[in-house]
């Protein structure tokens, strides 16, 4: 039994005997309240309701994207970046505490005028949302303090985090920790930033795949949960305007490694954000009006970075766009700063589509199917569970013999025709935490 759903982008959530084999692998392990042999009604029943606490959870990645520029931000205040030390221990210190305090005064300020800068006009939103009265005498102590109950909760769910990598780093060897790794955020907030330095990794990949002869020409491909450049926990710019990168980035890597010819491939955007979504098509519908979308791509001026990831950054976008002129950082910041136009042509070639690859999948004819899927940081926000269902409604919209590549560690299953074939592992500083592992998933 399938359900519709009510958008252009036509879906369908995964059915009952596509889901049966998962149920079974994991039946003393589900999910709370899900019956481990439902009947189709009830498994639909439970799909809709879990796809609604799964899209429940945008709204607290949304704070966490808020928290970030709080910290990192140099659009609203003249205050001092935090440092990676500072959030680290929690703002424990008295002078990392004063430091907070301070940027996030001056942030409630600016949240009630925002004038055009669109990270704080999106804070407003969210703020309004989450009930602050943005009109009241005292709307910028509300913000203050909604913005710092965030930020502890934030540091303190990143010092967790911590505590469970090292902790998998004593007991096990580096195939359990990357397993670890896999799932960490299961529990957190959906965030949507997104950085230049997985789409290396998945660069580096392709390239060895197109050595191993697994993947002829792409005409279609995916990227889940491409992201949005808002204010990344690492990097935290917000000089310059929102953006995605990942797509842009598959377009280019494929050219350059002749696995798609100049006219292609199309790329849909699936996810379930809305912000997302709404970014891409109002940048499609820019291009068709002959608008080009212009990507700035930073380089962190205090990270001791391999060559390698430098000559990524230095060819990034040359297949797809010509250089434009970067915004400039502002005093104290230390990156390094490239720009990009890319053509209306390329833009057009993406398509946005609103659902949850937990539980959905797009409706592909034979013809239509996908090539190559990628997702990356996407499948660690889920447990085990849903990402063996995610493989399954990322099987039904694969070609045979198409690939996903993910950034994460994907539970195998029988009778869920998706097989890991390799993997590629890549480092980008001298930081040894600093690096990604990409495992090579083929439909069988």
């Amino acid at each position: 039994m399938t359900l519709r759903a009510q958008h252009a982008e036509e879906h369908e959530y995964l059915s009952l005997p596509d889901a049966r084999p998962i149920l079974q692998n994991f039946a003393g392990e589900l999910p709370s309240g899900l019956d481990p042999a439902p009947d189709a009604q009830s498994w639909l029943k439970w799909e809709t309701a879990r796809n609604q606490e799964i899209r429940s959870r945008l709204k607290r990645g949304d704070a966490d994207s808020i928290v970030n520029l709080v910290l990192f931000g140099t659009s609203f205040t003249a205050r001092p970046r935090l440092t990676a030390k500072q959030t680290e221990t929690e703002g424990d210190s008295e002078a990392a505490g004063r430091l907070i305090l301070g940027r996030t005064q001056d942030f409630a300020q600016a949240v009630l005028h925002p004038g055009r800068n669109e990270r704080l006009q999106f804070a407003a939103a969210w703020m309004k949302e989450t009930g602050v009265d943005l009109s009241d005498l005292a709307a910028d102590k509300r913000i203050a303090v909604v913005v710092l109950e965030n930020t502890r909760r934030v540091l303190r769910e990143q010092r967790a985090f911590q505590h469970a990598i090292d902790s998998a780093k004593q007991a096990g060897d580096a195939g359990s920790l990357f397993v670890a790794r896999s799932s960490l955020y299961r529990d957190r907030g959906l965030s949507l930033d997104t950085s230049f330095r997985p789409n290396y990794a998945i660069e580096r990949s392709l390239a060895e795949i197109k050595t191993a002869g697994l993947l002829g020409q792409v005409r279609r491909a995916a990227v889940i949960g491409p992201g949005l450049d808002f204010t990344d926990k690492r990097s935290g710019y917000d000089f310059y305007p929102i953006q995605t990168l990942q797509p842009f980035a598959l377009i280019d890597s494929l050219r350059r490694l002749r696995l798609a010819d100049t006219s292609g491939p199309t790329v849909d955007i699936v996810d379930l954000s809305a912000r997302v979504l709404d970014h891409v098509r109002d940048a499609v519908a820019r291009a068709r009006k002959g608008t080009a979308y212009t990507v700035q791509v930073p380089l962190d001026g205090d990270t001791k970075w391999l060559p390698e990831t430098t000559g990524y950054w230095r060819r990034f976008g040359s297949q797809i766009g010509t250089s434009a002129q970067p915004f400039g950082p502002p005093a104290g910041v230390e990156v390094r700063m490239r720009a990009l136009r890319i053509g209306t042509e390329v833009v057009k070639l993406l398509r946005a589509a609103d659902l949850n690859v937990v539980l959905q999948h797009m409706q592909l004819p034979g013809d239509g199917k996908l090539d190559l899927i990628i997702a990356t940081n996407v499948m660690v926000y889920y447990e085990p569970f849903e990402q063996a269902l995610a493989l399954q409604n990322i099987a039904g919209m694969l070609r045979p013999g198409g690939m996903l590549l993910s950034n994460n560690a994907l539970p195998e299953v029988k009778g869920v025709p998706m097989h890991p074939v390799g993997g590629t592992s890549v480092a980008y500083s001298e930081d040894p935490d600093d690096g990604d592992h990409v495992l090579w998933y083929k439909r069988a």
